[in-house]
């Protein structure tokens, strides 16, 4: 997943898997009476020749004005969070990550770069919001994972003009990088402690995914929020759901046909975008 959000919005990836013969992952259609948009929730990373498309997905997207997405993950805008990322994510001062964690988390810290073979010193500068997200990109990696998830198989092979997002890259690092030092100290640790079982839970999710089964997807995704600060959940799931809703009610009053496609964790339970919109009166019908 992309620099420095996709690991921790949340990580998704998969080992060994066991999908179905017919990925069909869930999308629903909203309607205001004259008008309808559709939400399709994506995994951010996904194996390497997975088939997930269908026919009803690629004629909504054939059919929609607009393909709006979360954030732009085109390579000039990679580039430039990248850079932005790197200057939040980085100590300037002398400090060392070392300095403000405990004996026993850079112990564990120290143990988990050397089962990856992940150098540790360039870690070592890192502020903890962006160690957690370089040793997660890592652990991945050494399982065979590549950015290769619904974002970046659509975006390339679509016209610029038909193009949209929700939020700036700015704003997504802002997720992370403005959390307190204890938050991030405690989303370091918690990403520690499920590290070696990431592989197992996240096969579990995307098989879930896609069968089409969200309310499986659910209860495995809470699962796996469930070591992080209150706070920074209600910033990366809850908040920025609440934050789409006024971008997606003008899509309907404009008369928009858009398709949009967010992370699947936006789309299930409690304080969804879609228990939002169907909670502001918008008919939701599940298509697929």
């Amino acid at each position: 997943m992309k620099l420095p959000v996709r690991c921790l919005l949340p990580a998704i990836a998969a080992l060994s898997l066991t999908l179905p013969a017919q990925a069909e992952p869930a999308m629903w259609e909203i309607r205001d009476g004259d008008s309808a948009i559709w939400l399709f929730g994506s995994f951010h990373l996904l194996p390497d020749g997975m088939t997930w498309r269908t026919e009803r997905f690629d004629s909504v997207l054939k059919d929609a004005d607009k393909i709006v997405f979360e954030t732009d993950i085109g390579p000039m805008a990679m580039a430039e969070v990248g850079a932005a990322a790197f200057a939040r994510g980085v100590y300037v001062d002398g400090t060392l990550l070392t300095d403000v964690i405990d004996d026993e988390l850079e112990a564990r810290l120290r143990a988990h770069a050397a089962a990856i073979e992940l150098p540790l010193g360039p870690v070592l500068a890192m502020r903890p919001w962006m160690a957690t997200n370089v040793i997660t990109v890592a652990a991945l990696a050494a399982e065979g994972f590549s950015e290769q998830g619904v974002e970046f198989a659509l975006q390339p092979e679509l016209a610029a003009e038909r193009v949209a997002f929700l939020e700036t890259g700015d704003q997504q690092i802002n997720v992370l990088a403005s959390a307190p030092e204890d938050e991030q100290i405690a989303m370091l640790a918690s990403t520690l402690d499920q590290l070696d079982q990431l592989p197992k839970l996240m096969d579990k999710m995307l098989s879930s995914w896609a069968d089409g089964t969200p309310e499986r997807l659910s209860k495995m995704f809470l699962m796996e929020m469930g070591g992080f600060e209150e706070a920074f959940v209600e910033r990366l799931i809850y908040a920025r759901n609440r934050n789409w809703i006024a971008p997606l009610e003008g899509m309907l009053a404009d008369n928009q046909e858009n398709l949009v496609v967010v992370g699947a964790g936006h789309l299930i339970g409690e304080g969804s975008v879609l228990d939002l919109l169907e909670k502001a009166g918008y008919a939701i019908e599940r298509i697929q």
